[in-house]
């Protein structure tokens, strides 16, 4: 069942906007969950704004109503209207705010940063950058290689850990959780399973395995 499909089930109205914002995609129960929490938080929100107008234009209409003079009136109208304005531009900041996040995160899927502090660091400076004029005519991707490589067009050290070396790691992790050599409860590899390993790897040292019984 697909998201749409799902929302319907679970009584929400579909909308062009919500077809458009979920593909014909199958997806789990709890991600299903999420985007209903989504739209429903969303939908408090514009209810909430549209309290608050409701409001304010009463309270507008009721000076109107009202015997004050012009110049309190006009003062009123103008405090009102920038009201309006402010939240407005706070609303639209915030979820603007949000999309480049989703961006972000759609980008970071295939990355592994040396640790999350640095993850997040890079994460909020690539949303502060798109967010910019820096961003026109230019790709996240193209945005990205800015903050993380150097003039000479190399990854600056301690940010990302390129997919060779987390292979790498991997796989001497997992000789290492096969616990090769004496002792323990692991298997010992065999000589042609650590010459696989060594043709899938280069990198790795295997001749330290090699004698032990």
């Amino acid at each position: 069942m697909n998201v749409v499909e799902k929302l319907k089930s679970m009584g929400v109205e579909i909308t062009e906007e919500i077809k458009k914002a979920f593909p014909d995609d199958m997806v789990s129960s709890l991600e299903v969950k999420k985007k209903k929490d989504r739209i429903e938080e969303l939908e408090k929100k514009e209810n909430a704004w549209q309290e608050e107008q409701t409001k304010l234009q009463k309270e507008l209409n009721d000076l109107r109503e009202s015997n004050a003079d012009v110049k309190t009136w006009q003062e009123k109208v103008e405090e009102l209207n920038q009201t309006l304005e402010n939240e407005r531009r706070e609303r639209a900041q915030k979820e603007e705010t949000e999309r480049l996040n989703g961006l972000v995160m759609d980008f970071f899927k295939d990355k592994t940063f040396v640790n999350e502090i640095t993850g997040n660091a890079i994460k909020a400076q690539l949303i502060e950058t798109l967010g910019t004029d820096a961003a026109r005519g230019k790709s996240i991707s193209d945005l990205f290689d800015a903050i993380v490589k150097d003039d000479k067009g190399e990854y600056k050290p301690n940010i990302l850990i390129d997919p060779k070396t987390l292979v790498a790691q991997q796989r001497r992790s997992s000789i290492v959780g096969r616990n090769i050599g004496t002792g323990g409860n692991g298997e010992k590899l065999s000589m042609a399973e650590l010459m696989k390993l060594k043709n899938q790897d280069p990198d790795i040292d295997i001749n330290q395995y090699l004698n032990q019984e």
